[in-house]
């Protein structure tokens, strides 16, 4: 007990300056909203990111380690797979020979962030141009579509997912080849809308719906969703809704498609929109 009276008496000054702080500080803070709000935000910030550490840090400690190997795995998998490959033709009028070339390549990724209930939504990679990462590459998760990459920085990269209302993609229907236009009208995040189908196409519900491979996002093939309605848009199309396969709730971990060709076929639509300009497009 005396020990701590001298310790009171040697450092009253500075004691009583912390007591005066303290008070002042809570004026401040309770009669001005700036202030109030800022020093929420702060402190949630502060108590969030040690729940966040702790939380990451048992997921380490019990799974990170078999999460990371298993994606990893299924990405290599993937890169074998023969939708992977297409054949590069010789020859003059016929096949005289061909070779099976590697298109397209996948690098696991893990979701660090994301959103489902926006009108414009994103998703936040863990894996940015260091890690091999480029905009404009495609992603997917548990074999259906996720988005498209469009920024990327040093070690994170953020994707447009399928709910956003801009993104677009072009996919089809399975069975019968009928191609159109994936675009998401908000709400819903487990439905998107396919446009542009023409009436006469066979559909049903339950029809499964594929990526055409027609950009160099995705192969073709890749799973999209179940056709879920059919409804009439106009007398010329239908306005399917799908359900989409991806659950975008619940996304752990993507993969991140790389189109070895996109620079060639990049290159090959800016020479027709050019000689197009030139020319007027006749």
């Amino acid at each position: 007990m005396k020990n701590i009276v001298e310790l009171i008496k040697r450092f009253y000054v500075f004691l009583f300056y912390l007591v005066l702080q303290g008070i002042a500080l809570a004026m401040l803070f309770n009669n001005t909203n700036y202030h109030k709000a800022e020093f929420i935000r702060t402190s949630t910030d502060w108590v969030g990111g040690i729940y966040s550490k702790r939380a990451n840090f048992a997921q380490y400690i019990k799974l990170n380690d078999i999460n990371d190997e298993l994606a990893l795995e299924i990405a290599e998998l993937r890169n074998e797979r023969p939708e992977s490959f297409e054949v590069q033709r010789f020859g003059i009028d016929s096949l005289i020979d061909s070779t099976l070339n590697q298109r397209y390549y996948y690098r696991q990724a893990k979701v660090v962030n994301a959103t489902a209930n926006k009108e414009k939504n994103y998703v936040t990679l863990d894996r940015g141009w260091e890690g091999g990462i480029q905009p404009d590459m495609g992603v997917i998760a548990n074999g259906g579509i996720v988005g498209v990459v469009r920024s990327v920085s040093q070690h994170y990269s953020i994707v447009m997912p399928v709910l956003h209302a801009d993104f677009k993609a072009s996919v089809k229907l399975k069975k019968s080849g009928y191609y159109g236009s994936l675009i998401w009208g908000g709400g819903n995040p487990g439905v998107a809308d396919l446009i542009d189908i023409p009436v006469t196409a066979p559909v049903a519900v339950g029809d499964s719906i594929v990526t055409t491979g027609f950009s160099t996002y995705y192969p073709a093939g890749i799973m999209v969703g179940l056709v879920e309605e059919v409804q009439q848009a106009n007398t010329d199309t239908y306005l399917l809704k799908v359900r989409l396969s991806v659950d975008f709730r619940k996304l752990s971990y993507v993969m991140v498609i790389q189109d070895i060709r996109k620079n060639e076929l990049d290159s090959l639509n800016a020479q027709m929109e050019q000689m197009d300009a030139a020319t007027g497009n006749r």
